[in-house]
């Protein structure tokens, strides 16, 4: 990797972070509001928290750039595995961002979400 490549995936970390964040404290607030009803609807709420949850993996996202990160900064070599290239988590630019991704879940199991 070289240094303009570990720019961008520094980049790309950021941005990822920001909108996770962004969208965890959105998911946060729209849970809480909806608990503060005087009779919270139970299925909307469950629907909150399942996102909240999901968000949660960014986690495991930005552990996945940053080890590469690692490997590339420390000179370690190219992950020999066959399936190597399933581990590079989401792509810095094109393919299908977590938006659409949503909305193909979305409508695939007919049910909305409060986004």
């Amino acid at each position: 990797m070289d240094r303009a490549a570990a720019l961008a995936e520094i980049e790309a970390l950021k941005t990822g972070l920001d909108e996770t964040c962004d969208r965890l404290m959105t998911q946060a607030e729209a849970g809480m509001a909806l608990a503060s009803q005087p009779t919270p609807d139970a299925s909307r709420l469950s629907a909150v928290f399942a996102e909240i949850m999901s968000l949660c993996s960014f986690q495991d996202l930005a552990g996945q750039r940053l080890s590469r990160l690692a490997d590339a900064i420390s000179g370690a070599g190219a992950d020999a595995r066959p399936d190597a290239h399933l581990l590079n988590g989401p792509a810095n630019r094109g393919g299908l961002d977590q938006s659409a991704a949503d909305a193909l879940f979305d409508a695939s199991d007919g049910e909305k979400t409060i986004r």
